[in-house]
């Protein structure tokens, strides 16, 4: 059997490469875990101190300034937004305009050639050329041939977003950054055409272009949607001040401000932001173990030879015929072992889990040996 120092000097390069990716997939653990902690007890925290607005008269006479709070209902859009070229006006949180570019776009196939009789190997490779909508622009300047082949450098329009100036849910004012938070988009569909005649409408879309069945380089198409139309109804959570909602900062410095459509409870808002928090946490607990497991494989041959060196650590050395299987375990216990670390402190109950789901393989396969042990 090969020594560890033998066994290094031959798998040096992609040992230490495992080593990175152990160190960097044990960061995103101890970071999205430590997140996860603060995000769930600033969550606690708001919820404990949050009043609902119900807009009824005895309200009207109560400051709320430095509170946070909860308020549903439709929502008010001061002006409307605008696209005079398009005859576009709306009554919304925010417009989206995108822009696209007919464009030439190169695409290769590379051909290898292998080594054959009285011939060296060579290289060649393919090029094609074809035209598309895209959204940025295509460098042609890096093209293999040129000639023919020449796009636009830059967008005679750009693409944009509008937000509404002045947006109220009853008499409060939403904050930019509350605003900014109505991210889900509905494509706006028209049926008015603009008084340009060189503009062309098409299925909701708009065109720079003579033809719309038959584009050429350079034309445009732009496509409309829309977030939050007035009457929508939506609730949000955030701090009063001034009769505008913004960010309320909890004591642990995180910053709580929730907007979902519907009318919604305090309870319904806060359990739906908990369950996004957590999908994005078993998000990133997938990255991380998958760092820590691809680590733990570069490494599968030196840890093997480091566990034989140890009784009660036999059960875990991987074994050569199926090394994904110990490979798996292995990284399935330190990424849990990682996780419980952060959570102990604040849900010691959750962190003793994780613990202990963590050190089960370890546990099962010594409980086994004992027994084997005894049988002897």
């Amino acid at each position: 059997m090969a020594t560890f120092n033998e066994t290094f000097r031959s798998h040096w390069l992609i040992s230490i490469f495992g080593l990175i990716l152990f160190v960097a997939g044990t960061v995103v653990l101890y970071w999205n875990e430590g997140r996860a902690v603060h995000t769930m007890m600033a969550l606690d925290e708001a919820y404990d101190d949050i009043y609902s607005i119900q807009f009824t008269e005895e309200e009207q006479d109560q400051n709320f300034d430095g509170r946070i709070v909860h308020i549903s209902g439709p929502i008010l859009v001061g002006e409307p937004l605008t696209e005079p070229d398009y005859n576009i006006q709306l009554m919304a949180v925010k417009l989206r305009r995108r822009v696209q570019m007919y464009q030439w776009v190169e695409e290769s196939i590379e051909h290898n050639y292998g080594e054959s009789v009285g011939t060296e190997q060579s290289d060649s490779r393919t090029y094609y050329y074809t035209r598309e909508w895209r959204d940025k622009i295509v460098d042609s300047r890096n093209f293999y041939n040129r000639h023919g082949h020449t796009n636009p450098t830059h967008f005679p329009i750009e693409s944009n977003v509008q937000v509404a100036d002045a947006v109220y849910i009853g008499r409060y004012e939403l904050g930019s950054e509350l605003k900014n938070k109505f991210q889900e988009y509905q494509e706006l569909t028209s049926d008015i055409r603009p008084e340009d005649s060189s503009i062309k409408l098409h299925l909701g879309l708009y065109y720079h272009t003579n033809d719309v069945f038959n584009p050429v380089v350079g034309d445009l198409r732009i496509l409309f949607s829309f977030a939050a139309m007035e009457g929508e109804t939506y609730s949000v959570v955030g701090k009063m001040e001034a009769n505008k909602l913004v960010p309320y900062v909890t004591s642990r410095g995180v910053r709580v401000l929730l907007v979902y459509p519907g009318a919604l409870t305090v309870h319904e808002v806060f359990k739906l932001e908990s369950r996004s928090q957590v999908l994005h946490t078993w998000w990133w607990r997938f990255i991380g173990w998958l760092l820590i497991f691809f680590g733990v494989s570069c490494n599968s041959k030196i840890l093997r030879l480091l566990f034989l060196r140890i009784p009660l650590l036999i059960c875990l050395a991987p074994d050569p015929q199926f090394p994904m299987t110990g490979n798996f375990v292995i990284a399935f216990s330190l990424a849990l072992i990682n996780a419980s670390v952060a959570w102990i402190l604040h849900r010691p109950l959750i962190g003793a889990c994780l613990f202990l789901a963590g050190a089960s393989p370890y546990l099962w396969f010594t409980r086994s040996l004992v027994d084997y042990h005894r049988l002897d």
